[in-house]
């Protein structure tokens, strides 16, 4: 197959990006507003052994007040008898401000035209129970609130289901393949990336961090819905509820994930409580992210054998971690999407509609959460020669292209803290203080250098090659000699 020019530039790029660091600014002012979520983490460029330090910041925009009180309408029905409210809420969570909050569970259909009540935080709402499912929508939407007490309340005359210190903060989906599923623990075991113990300071239960854990490597949970079929879970069928940060959830949770929280907490000084919710699959390619619908529409797998099959290197079960794993969350409201995906993707044959996929799967999940600028944080797939390098410099290229062409879609760039042997670069604790750096630029409105630097245009003059880089902040410098180049 012959490269395009654009190709072989990110063939180049992505060798010398892996040791140039753009010079970032910063600005201590956070950006607030009644309808978006708030603030977030410092850059951090060059990785350090050093202990974790934080920048003061400016967080008197920052409200934790607690909202007027927000009156439903009362219905005029009988309260039902019997319900359940979905696994997804439990004490301990965080839900989205900002957003109107929405708490939904089924009953039996005998049920049907009698009503559940829920309270929380001064609001109060009704729902009816129609074809045994009923959904509660709060009027307010409300700022953030860091204090533990508040509790939810979803009752009827005779039943009450209640939610303890529940906090109001920003909930981000973290997903991806094995990279995602690579755990804090992996990350404080990686040689040379811990020195200075920062990892193990970075767990306190007491901070305003929860964590929901669904990962494909805990195995089959009562082995529904079947594997690459068009059935879904309308509720988590684990048992994972929840969780505080201390070392027992946070050691088993996605590395990337909890340090993009543990940074974007800091700068708010933990005034903005943060929320993840990880979903990943060891070697899950793209198709098994997408929904029945957005799967049938392209034709991104074939039915074999009575099984959905995706294209990809590891590639079993179609639609699977979507429907296994995030139809249960279809209606919670959240900040944004960080995806690390693309390793299972890098096929000559397939890498090329790599971007189409991407962008229908944005579409339609922006669709389902009922928000059209939904943000999306991608980390683009550092250089490897454990792969074929030509199909991860295609991926890389349709990343970049999704970037430059789906609104609301932004990438960080982890060349220069990769490892060339390695599929799995160890430095989680660096990308997710990218991660954070860029969501303070992108979704939270702080002025600050957050893109990575990009190759735009290249001019040649006999052995010399001359290459122009946008966000290039103060300019680009070497960390350490080329260790591997490829063309």
């Amino acid at each position: 197959m012959k490269l395009t020019f654009r190709t072989l530039l990110l063939l180049l790029c992505g060798v010398m990006l892996a040791s140039a660091v753009a010079c970032t600014g910063g600005t201590d002012e956070l950006v607030s507003t009644d309808a978006e979520p708030t603030d977030p983490a410092e850059d951090t460029t060059e990785p350090s052994s050093e202990e974790p330090t934080t920048e003061e910041v400016t967080t008197e925009e920052v409200t934790t007040e607690e909202p007027d009180v927000m009156i439903g309408e009362t219905l005029d029905a009988a309260y039902a008898a019997d319900f359940t409210v979905s696994k997804v809420f439990t004490s301990d969570m965080v839900v989205q401000r900002g957003e109107k909050l929405r708490v939904w569970g089924w009953a039996p259909e005998s049920e049907n035209g009698k009503k559940i009540s829920g309270e929380f935080m001064g609001m109060f709402a009704e729902a009816l129970i129609e074809n045994g499912a009923w959904t509660l929508q709060f009027l307010a939407k409300l700022p953030a609130n860091a204090e533990l007490g508040n509790t939810m309340k979803i009752y009827t005359d005779t039943k009450t289901v209640e939610f303890e210190n529940v906090l109001v903060g920003d909930v981000y989906m973290v997903i991806g393949q094995s990279n995602v599923a690579y755990t804090f623990q992996n990350y404080l075991y990686a040689s040379n990336t811990d020195t200075k113990n920062y990892g193990a300071n970075m767990m306190d239960e007491n901070l305003p961090i929860r964590l929901h854990y669904n990962t494909l490597n805990e195995g089959e949970a009562q082995g529904y819905p079947k594997r690459g079929t068009t059935e879904v879970c309308e509720d988590v069928v684990h048992n994972r509820t929840w969780e505080k940060p201390g070392p027992a959830a946070v050691n088993r949770f996605t590395a990337v994930g909890y340090c993009f929280a543990w940074n974007l907490v800091q700068m708010t000084d933990g005034k903005v409580p943060v929320g993840i919710i990880e979903i990943d699959g060891n070697g899950q390619p793209l198709g098994s992210f997408l929904p029945n619908e957005v799967a049938d529409a392209l034709g991104s797998d074939t039915l074999q054998n009575g099984i959905y099959v995706p294209e990809g290197v590891n590639a079993t079960w179609a639609r699977y971690m979507y429907n296994h794993y995030m139809y249960p969350f279809e209606k919670y409201a959240m900040a944004g999407v960080v995806w690390y995906q693309g390793e299972s993707d890098s096929e000559l044959n397939m890498a090329p509609r790599y971007r189409d996929l991407f962008e229908m799967m944005v579409s339609d999940w922006r669709s389902k959460w009922e928000s059209d600028d939904l943000p999306f944080i991608t980390v683009q797939l550092a250089n490897c020669r454990v792969s074929d390098i030509e199909s991860f410099a295609l991926v890389r290229e349709c990343q970049l292209m999704a970037v430059d062409t789906i609104p609301d879609v932004g990438m960080v760039t982890i060349g220069d803290i990769g490892d060339v042997d390695d599929i799995h670069p160890k430095d989680k604790k660096t990308l997710g203080e990218r991660l954070a750096l860029y969501a303070r630029g992108m979704i939270y409105g702080e002025d600050v250098t957050y893109r990575p630097p990009v190759c735009r245009e290249a001019s040649f003059d006999g052995e010399k090659v001359t290459l122009k880089f946008s966000d290039a902040g103060e300019g680009l410098y070497e960390t350490e000699k080329h260790k591997f180049f490829a063309v």
